[in-house]
């Protein structure tokens, strides 16, 4: 099961990103890959993964971001309870303009 969101805010950096999101809430760390630029991440529950990729999209509201939710079969945390927790997480960034977008990978 997965889930995605896009949202915007005052972070210029995936590096100030996450060091905004460790003082919100669990343990984020920056890292990339081939396919996607740099990308925060976090595994705040078992089974669970939370990546949100940096866009490098400046609009007159802030910095774009994008983000999935991955939840593989040995979560047993309901999806209800992961989607409140991370909206929670970018309510204190704060995030605007949160949007549920297609999954991506």
């Amino acid at each position: 099961m997965t889930g995605a969101y896009s949202f915007i805010c005052s972070y210029s950096s995936t590096d100030e990103l996450c060091d905004r999101l460790n003082q919100v809430a669990w343990h984020w760390q920056v890292d990339d890959n081939h396919w996607n630029r740099d990308y925060v991440v976090t595994r705040p529950f078992p089974g669970v993964r939370i990546r949100i990729v940096d866009i490098p999209v400046h609009t007159e509201a802030g910095f774009h971001y994008e983000s999935d939710v991955h939840v593989g079969k040995e979560c047993t945390t309901p999806m209800a309870e992961i989607d409140a927790a991370y909206r929670n997480v970018l309510a204190q960034l704060p995030a605007r303009d949160v949007r549920e977008i297609e999954w991506f990978d």
